[in-house]
């Protein structure tokens, strides 16, 4: 299946078909996909041939939506990554545009690596953060957040982490280039898992 989308590098990736998933799981557009991605009309297109042809997801005139097969391939998903969304940020932005994902269950052990990786797939930049104790620890800075930028620690609350849970800020100099580095970064972290 992966070795599938190197022959489509420019279109789109394996990280925007896990993106895709969360957004067509209650049923969507092309055009609202298009929108949600941040791609062009063809590369929606193309990406919505090849999960149809793996079975992850079905079209009508109403749109497109997860399979069953689709549908288990994301709670499988979503037992690593609850939450992905879009945020504004001043002091932990890391581009013009900036998503953060919320890690459950996922060991993390080389933060620059991850960084590395998101520059390497298109972002600006990534921060790694780590809630416990009601707190968001942002690594080598400081353990609570809070004491740096309360509007911050806020927003990254609002999403909703869990204790223990990890969070990743990915950032991008436009929507499309931001969700390519997040959905393959997401995709690296997850084939650790297995």
């Amino acid at each position: 299946m992966v070795k599938e989308l190197e022959k489509h590098p420019k279109d789109f990736n394996i990280g925007h078909v896990i993106l895709a998933m969360f957004y067509a799981e209650g049923g969507l557009s092309r055009a609202r996909l298009q929108e949600l991605l941040g791609l062009g009309e063809g590369s929606v297109k193309s990406m919505i041939k090849y999960m149809k042809k793996h079975r992850l997801i079905s079209t009508s005139r109403a749109g497109s939506k997860l399979t069953e097969k689709g549908v288990s391939m994301l709670s499988k998903i979503r037992v690593f990554v609850p939450k992905i969304c879009r945020i504004s940020l001043e002091y932990l932005s890391v581009g013009k545009i900036n998503y953060a994902a919320v890690l459950r269950g996922i060991k993390i052990s080389e933060i620059l690596r991850i960084r590395d990786m998101v520059v390497r797939f298109g972002g600006t930049g990534a921060v790694l953060l780590f809630y416990k104790d009601g707190s968001v620890e942002v690594p080598y800075v400081t353990n609570d957040l809070k004491s740096i930028s309360d509007r911050d620690h806020i927003k990254i609350c609002e999403i909703g982490p869990k204790e223990g849970d990890s969070i990743i800020i990915v950032g991008g100099e436009d929507k499309a280039s931001t969700l390519k580095a997040l959905g393959s970064v997401l995709l690296e972290l997850l084939a650790h898992q297995a």
